[in-house]
């Protein structure tokens, strides 16, 4: 695929080509890290910008896992500038980047899944009982 809003390798080769553990990672990342950006959001809009820095490293992991380059770039400035109590005058603008590369990452992952879902049921199967190997989700 020609986009790059995230990178599944590392978790293919972490997970060994277990998809259903791959799937459980991707659920948790889209339940979880919207509401911390949420949340940073909101603090940063009440002046809290020092106390930023918690949720973002809750998040820096997760978005590290799925190759997420551009939005982790963003989260790891807001960390630091919020946990060393630097200037913090361009949080909001790393917020609002990091907003869009979230939708995005997220866009694109929703229709890649549901894309494979399609494949997956619009292809023959030579044994039905057992499911393919193959994912379809490895970068986009």
């Amino acid at each position: 695929m020609s986009s790059v809003h995230y990178n599944l390798d590392y978790l293919q080769q972490v997970f060994q080509g277990n998809d259903a553990m791959v799937r459980r990672i991707l659920d948790s990342f889209e339940e979880q890290v919207p509401g911390y950006l949420d949340e940073m959001e909101a603090r940063w809009s009440r002046g809290e910008w020092r106390d930023i820095h918690p949720l973002a490293h809750k998040a820096r992991s997760s978005i590290s896992m799925l190759g997420m380059d551009s939005l982790l770039d963003d989260i790891l400035h807001i960390e630091q500038t919020s946990r060393n109590g630097d200037d913090e005058a361009d949080i909001g603008a790393r917020l609002g980047s990091a907003r869009r590369s979230l939708s995005l990452a997220l866009e694109a992952l929703r229709r890649d899944r549901a894309g494979q879902v399609l494949s997956r049921t619009d292809r023959p199967a030579s044994n039905p009982s057992r499911p393919s190997r193959k994912s379809g989700l490895r970068r986009a």
